[in-house]
């Protein structure tokens, strides 16, 4: 008989417990951010290519790359990758890093965590082989992101990484326009979102200018990877705030604000 009278409280608690579970799981998916820059007061900022389409603009990118002695990230889709695999080995031998631009080129944000997890898993499988190791970095399609997004990429073993200079090269505004929004968006430990695609048109012939721009100003460009060991991540959106971050004194708290998929591009 105490059985009986058992049962139904332990099934209470059982649901309750399942309820709080759920409830707390998707409280972290809400507060999950991507990252946006690096906390540093050093002069040094991470140039970023996103990749996804074509084949002409890429090798005039590289070329360019290994004249001016640098190196940079570049977000590739699985696909494009899989059509494409000299240009990833070429990526690779100029000392590039490699990073995954996902699968399809679709925003995620309104997907299942399972439909996300086979976008981003399918483009790892690929990545991953010509790496020959995991890849660090996710960047979401079109920038599109929600905490299951985030959460998401982060339990297949990826950050998700979004931008703080974006030079909207896709729209093809002109060098003197591109190189303008790099150069003015200066501030240390930022991400700079660029393009490889065949779509822009006016990458290739923007890269001088913005390398002697940023070079007259003290700063220095270099891999995400390599910026990811000046300080920690910082996941609080700093676009349209009007401030530059890391060019004042260190806030008293890092903490974490909630970030949005406000400012997208419409190119990979």
């Amino acid at each position: 008989m105490r059985r009986r009278r058992l049962l139904p409280a332990l099934l209470t608690a059982v649901g309750l417990l399942a309820v709080t579970v759920a409830v707390r799981e998707a409280q972290a998916r809400a507060d999950a951010h991507p990252v946006y820059y690096i906390a540093t007061h050093s002069k040094v900022m991470a140039l970023t290519f996103d990749v996804s389409w074509g084949d002409a603009m890429l090798p005039k990118v590289l070329a360019t790359l290994h004249h001016h002695h640098q190196a940079a990230t570049f977000f590739v889709s699985g696909p494009w990758a899989k059509r494409n695999p000299s240009a990833i080995k070429a990526i690779l031998a100029g000392g590039n890093e490699l990073a995954s631009h996902g699968q399809a080129h679709v925003n995620l944000s309104g997907r299942s965590p399972s439909a996300i997890a086979d976008n981003v898993g399918a483009a790892d499988a690929v990545l991953r082989e010509y790496a020959g190791k995991p890849i660090r970095f996710f960047r979401p399609p079109n920038g599109d992101f929600n905490g299951s997004v985030v959460e998401t990429a982060r339990g297949l073993g990826y950050e998700t990484i979004i931008w703080s200079i974006d030079s909207r090269d896709w729209l093809n505004p002109g060098v003197g326009t591109i190189v303008h929004r790099v150069v003015s968006g200066a501030f240390p430990g930022a991400i700079i979102l660029l393009h490889a695609s065949d779509t822009c048109k006016q990458t290739d012939l923007a890269l001088p200018a913005i390398f002697k721009g940023l070079a007259e100003r003290g700063y220095k460009l270099t891999t995400l990877g390599e910026l990811w060991a000046k300080g920690p991540a910082m996941r609080t959106d700093p676009r349209g705030s009007g401030r530059k971050p890391n060019l004042e004194p260190p806030a008293a708290s890092t903490s974490t604000t909630a970030g949005t998929a406000a400012a997208r591009t419409g190119a990979a």
